[in-house]
């Protein structure tokens, strides 16, 4: 969302220079013959032919090996040069031979004292592990390194790297601890643009975690210097961010405060996917005020900009927003409407997992709005009117279509997702047992989430971020106080009404033989109170 991180950048490594002080034991011939194969390798190193460099790859490790003992620093060049070729080329076993060269290096260059090109191969090892599924060795690398050179001694520009290839592979616990590690001389004696890409890497992780509270910390520093080097894109970057965690937080004012002054640096610089983006927070906004009218215009013009051709990006968010508020409002045909919009330009999103992503979640609200709109139409259920109904057919073939394309294409946990739907779906068609099955799924899948699931924004949130459980059932946890306030009362099964089944399941301990009349007691009580009441 908003701007994407810049990618880290690897340092060019330099020629290797010619053996001009070579070993005073070592055999003249040879000497002769490997100053020609270093010119050739400067050579191919300067115009980046990997591939030519890995040809004379035997010639230059046996000449390393011959500088080890009088000329190390050579040596140590020769592997981080071999070394880098290999992780360049990404041939199979490359990053693996990568880190025998860097481990020499490092070798080599502890032995001559030689602190500068020892970092270089310390971060060059690092960087392979990362890449390797090793994150905890590269940072014990990093520390080793610190230890030996001390941490003001670190490139900024090198931190920061390795941060972001540590948050590209997904490392974001390892990429908290690695910046906090320099927290100190961050604040110090960094120059602000490091400075600045620091704190948004921590503030975005912290996002990421729905810890909003940390997340702020550091997108205000972020913003503070942002607005010191006029950096109008990360200004409005971390503006936006801000909003959009005081939203979360239920901070409504603030939220849209931030929002608003981010939508003018847009409009003002032509942000073509910021701009949008922007519109979709306040949306979310005006939705937990309970103000969906009006987060329905906010909706629109991002869509607008969507079918303009301006983003695709915000597809994957905004025509399900338009169809969960027109639901909201019972505006079911406009909520039909924009759902089957989305979905009809999904394939249009050239990120195939997110398009996927859209794809289940419209089919699974298409579901919800064609239940709703059931609901809608029957004062009372008790005798379940119409099994044939039109709207609840639709209704539990997108439901299933949900279910069936999420499992195919590998996205997310559907147990939650569809599984209440699914259960009233099949009850109100007729089949029992199907839908006792469903339902069961549905309580099982909710007592699974654990400590960290806000079932309000339904994401998994940092532990020390749930901050509201429900007294009662002790399943249910949220985010915020304005989320459980959310819950307790907003839509036909909202927690006020699932509370007591949640309770109940969980005291079961479904599983036991001796379990099972409690299960279909719970289960019938709930079809009959709950399914089978008053449409609201």
């Amino acid at each position: 969302m908003g701007k994407k991180s810049k990618r880290p950048t690897r340092n060019k490594p330099k020629g290797i220079p010619a053996a001009a002080s070579p070993a005073a034991a070592a055999p003249r011939q040879v000497i002769t013959s490997a100053n020609d194969d270093v010119a050739t390798f400067n050579q191919l190193c300067d115009s980046q032919d990997w591939s030519g460099m890995l040809e004379l790859e035997s010639k230059m490790s046996a000449m390393a090996k011959t500088f080890e003992n009088d000329d190390p620093g050579q040596a140590v060049i020769m592997n981080l040069v071999l070394g880098h070729a290999h992780k360049v080329l990404g041939r199979e076993g490359g990053i693996e031979k990568a880190s025998v060269y860097f481990k020499k290096a490092i070798e080599l260059a502890k032995k001559a004292g030689n602190n500068e090109i020892l970092t270089k191969g310390v971060l060059s090892l690092a960087r392979c592990y990362v890449e390797m599924g090793r994150a905890q060795g590269a940072m014990d690398l990093h520390k080793s390194l610190w230890d030996k050179i001390g941490k003001e001694s670190m490139d900024p520009d090198d931190i920061v790297s390795f941060a972001k290839l540590l948050q590209a592979n997904s490392e974001n616990s390892h990429t908290i601890e690695f910046l906090e590690e320099h927290l100190d001389n961050i604040e110090s004696s960094w120059d602000k643009r490091n400075q600045c890409e620091a704190y948004e890497i921590i503030a975005r992780i912290y996002h990421g975690k729905n810890d909003f509270a940390k997340s702020n910390v550091y997108f205000e520093r972020q913003l503070s210097i942002a607005k010191e080097m006029k950096d109008v894109e990360s200004e409005s970057f971390a503006l936006h961010l801000l909003g959009h965690n005081y939203g979360r937080m239920g901070n409504y004012d603030n939220a849209m405060a931030y929002l608003e002054q981010a939508l003018v640096i847009e409009s003002e610089r032509g942000g073509a996917d910021g701009i949008p983006v922007t519109y979709t927070s306040m949306g979310d906004v005006l939705v937990a005020q309970g103000r969906e009218k009006e987060a329905i215009l906010m909706f629109q013009k991002c869509a607008g900009l969507v079918e303009e051709g301006n983003t695709s990006d915000e597809l994957k968010r905004v025509f399900l927003k338009l169809g969960q508020a027109y639901t909201t409002i019972r505006a079911w045909d406009d909520a039909i409407a924009s759902l089957e919009k989305g979905l009809s330009i999904a394939d249009s999103v050239e990120d195939e997992r997110l398009a996927n992503e859209f794809k289940v979640a419209a089919k699974v609200y298409l579901g919800k709005v064609y239940l709703a709109k059931f609901y809608s139409t029957h004062e009372s259920l008790v005798d379940i009117p119409a099994r044939n109904d039109e709207l609840i057919r639709k209704a539990l073939f997108w439901s299933e279509a949900a279910f069936i394309y999420g499992i195919d294409t590998s996205v997310g946990t559907l147990e939650l997702t569809c599984s209440l739907d699914l259960a009233q779906e099949y009850h109100l068609l007729g089949n029992s047992g199907r839908s006792h099955l469903l339902l069961k799924e549905y309580l099982n899948a909710t007592l699974r989430l654990g400590p960290s699931y806000c079932q309000a924004c339904e994401e998994t949130c940092a532990k020390d971020a749930i901050i509201e459980k429900c007294s009662v059932c002790k399943v249910a946890r949220y985010c915020s106080y304005g989320h459980s306030i959310q819950a307790w009362k907003k839509g036909r099964l909202c927690h006020k009404v699932v509370c007591p089944y949640l309770q109940r399941w969980r005291k079961i301990k479904p599983g036991k033989e001796t379990t099972t009349a409690l299960c279909d007691e719970l289960c019938n009580d709930f079809f009959e109170r709950v399914v089978a009441s008053k449409a609201t």
